[in-house]
């Protein structure tokens, strides 16, 4: 059953009118948001953490439609291959940013559980496995 603010949210849809590269960065940054989301659901499922799965999956479904949506505009406005070009300019130079900040964020990722291990260091585990002297 359709809630009434559903309903409503169709009977009023906003229009959008995007250039080109406008469309391309915006596609840029919704792959960017639903690749942080996936991220986000792997490591909560690597610390036994379902919030970020329960996120991605509450997330996800709403910014797919949107991709969704903007390829089939796209594609109802496809009358020349030379025009997708700014499409997909404007997209891949989103997703090297988007590359960038994998990159970085491993890295901090990485010195933070590097910092962890050598303040663990000099603290015995309760099982006393792997005690250090």
């Amino acid at each position: 059953m359709t809630s009434p603010e559903s309903r409503r949210d169709r009977a009023q849809p906003i229009h959008l009118q995007l250039r080109r590269a406008d469309a391309g960065t915006l596609l840029g940054a919704l792959a960017w948001v639903l690749g942080a989301l996936q991220i986000m659901r792997d490591r909560g499922h690597a610390e036994d953490d379902e919030e970020f799965h329960d996120l991605h999956d509450t997330i996800a479904p709403k910014l797919e439609r949107l991709v969704e949506q903007l390829n089939e505009a796209r594609r109802s406005t496809m009358t020349q291959p030379q025009f997708e070009e700014p499409i997909e300019a404007a997209y891949a130079e989103v997703r090297d940013a988007f590359e960038t900040w994998i990159q970085l964020t491993a890295t901090d990722t990485l010195a933070a559980t590097i910092a962890d291990k050598i303040v663990e260091g000099g603290k015995a585990p309760a099982d006393g496995i792997g005690e250090v002297e």
